[in-house]
């Protein structure tokens, strides 16, 4: 049988375990977002559906991410970010790393990531 999902682990913790679909597009995403910022991602392909996640380089992405959505106005990239950030938000958290609000707004988009379905 084919594989069926993606595994992202920070050390020897799985932190997501997402389809095949949308693994895919998550790394695809977040691999685009990462040059577009000038940043690296700290995903480590380990297979071509298993990745190794580097906390601390991740971290700077997510945060850095995480600012830009905040900081701008413009709906159409807040809505392009959110795809990507929601589910980066929960694997900061569950990697040990969890951001802190500083805002309401803040607060309740990390209570809705919280909310997203995401197996281990």
């Amino acid at each position: 049988m084919g594989t069926v999902s993606y595994v992202f682990d920070v050390g020897d913790d799985t932190v997501w375990s997402p389809s095949l679909q949308v693994g895919d597009l998550y790394v695809r995403f977040l691999c685009e977002i990462a040059e577009t910022l000038g940043v690296r991602t700290g995903l480590t392909a380990i297979a071509s559906d298993m990745y190794e996640i580097d906390i601390d380089v991740f971290a700077n992405l997510v945060r850095k991410l995480f600012d830009v959505y905040f900081s701008s106005g413009h709906p159409v990239l807040r809505g392009l970010i959110e795809g990507v950030l929601a589910p980066s938000v929960v694997v900061l958290e569950r990697g040990g790393r969890p951001l802190t609000p500083s805002s309401d707004e803040e607060r309740e988009f990390i209570e809705r990531a919280r909310g997203l379905s995401m197996a281990r």
